[in-house]
């Protein structure tokens, strides 16, 4: 039996996409003003503690704010921040995805 892989049937298997921010390559279902919609994040990414991050690994991810939408029709934003010490911090909940990109715009990049 073949092996499963996580990363190429996210990829592939359910239209992830190639985007570049900062010089870094991401997946994600879609990117909207540099802003990730529904990324592949790494294994472990919300319970592996910051201080055993990668020095490669917080400088794609620190500080970069991204958007999951839930199946009850939420928007969360997310950022690993510091604000927890094992995974990234929820910074809210909207009810679309605009508003979710326009809390990024104001509170990250004004």
């Amino acid at each position: 039996m073949a092996r499963f892989d996580r990363y190429q049937y996210f990829k592939e298997g359910v239209g992830m996409k190639t985007f570049v921010i900062a010089g870094h390559e991401y997946s994600a279902k879609n990117c909207i003003n540099d802003i990730l919609i529904n990324p592949l994040l790494p294994d472990d990414f919300d319970s592996e503690p910051i201080i055993n991050r990668t020095e490669e690994h917080m400088d794609k991810w620190c500080r970069l704010p991204y958007i999951q939408s839930q199946d009850n029709g939420i928007y969360t934003v997310r950022c690993l921040d510091g604000g927890a010490w094992d995974r990234s911090s929820l910074k809210g909940g909207f009810d679309t995805q605009e508003q979710a990109i326009n809390f990024i715009i104001g509170k990250y990049r004004s």
